[in-house]
């Protein structure tokens, strides 16, 4: 593995080498990131591998930090060819371990040429977070974009689609209902995708972003709603987008994407990360960025 110290944000062209990466904001080049911490304490984030044209996309990649100063790119840890029927394009995934297993769900695209393998989302499984990973249906397991997962306290486990619901069988590679569950939204955007919903002191936040660029959120008491509108997490800074919500030790963090500048030769999007900060009555603090992201202590431990 070719280790590198970078002491620039300039400089993360050399990414996706299995590189060692010295971080601030932006983190890394990519987007769609998609954060866990792992059975062994490690924070990882798998991002779509994103190029210079958005809409080529066919791998990703996984890094991970024990110190959220450096971060380790393991390589390609899934692509296009290995899902099994081979998907023209890949983006937005989440992952999430359950029973000794970690499942890697991702949004597939076929093109034209394709049409008798409808698109949707897969999924693949691997025993160790860095792979590797083996598709585990060899077709969609259900149609839509944007995967989100979510497991309960109580063991159940839900994937979010938009704002529909799937609830997961135990196996977590098929579903109980065969029809999405409608959340019905009080207040539904016309336009907005990149569900994830977390859970914080027994209060579950549905969380999307609206107008591709604008991240906002809902409360409820429960993993299938009804859910309340509660306002912005973040302003449209820099086209965010696709994100993901975490705990890690004692602080939570956002993972997010911006646009790179136009004049980018490597790719159209970087993956940013900032800490997150909850008010006394459980709302977020709007979230600001930063050059320095999470390579510093928090503020606080909320």
């Amino acid at each position: 593995m070719i280790k590198i110290k970078l002491l620039s944000t300039l400089l993360v062209v050399c990414l996706f080498f299995s590189a060692k990466i010295y971080s601030q904001n932006p983190l890394f080049w990519g987007a769609d990131p998609s954060g866990i911490v792992a059975q062994d304490g490690r924070l990882f984030v798998f991002p779509t591998n994103d190029k210079k044209d958005w809409s080529d996309q066919k791998e990703w990649h996984c890094l991970s930090t024990t110190d959220t100063k450096t971060w380790t790119d393991h390589g390609v840890i899934f692509n296009t060819t290995m899902s099994g029927w081979g998907v023209d394009n890949a983006w937005a995934p989440d992952i999430t371990y359950k029973n000794g297993t970690y499942y890697f769900y991702y949004y597939f695209h076929n093109g034209e040429h394709r049409k008798e393998v409808p698109g949707g989302v897969g999924v693949a499984t691997s025993k160790n977070i860095e792979g590797p990973y083996t598709d585990a249906l060899g077709k969609r397991m259900i149609p839509g974009h944007d995967p989100a997962i979510f497991n309960d306290d109580d063991g159940k486990s839900y994937l979010y689609i938009q704002d529909k619901v799937y609830i997961l069988n135990e196996d977590m590679i098929s579903v109980e209902n065969k029809e999405p569950i409608n959340l019905n939204l009080e207040y539904r955007p016309k336009k907005f995708e990149a569900a994830y919903v977390f859970k914080r002191h027994g209060i579950y936040y549905f969380t999307i972003a609206r107008d591709w660029n604008n991240l906002i959120y809902y409360t409820g008491k429960s993993p299938l709603g009804p859910f309340e509108f509660k306002g912005e997490i973040m302003k449209p800074y820099g086209g965010n987008n696709h994100h993901s919500i975490l705990k890690y030790k004692d602080d939570w963090i956002i993972f997010y994407h911006e646009w790179a500048p136009k004049e980018s030769e490597v790719s159209n999007r970087r993956i940013r990360a900032e800490y997150i900060y909850f008010n006394e009555d459980s709302t977020i603090q709007l979230v600001e960025p930063t050059k320095e992201g999470i390579s510093i202590p928090s503020k606080r431990k909320t």
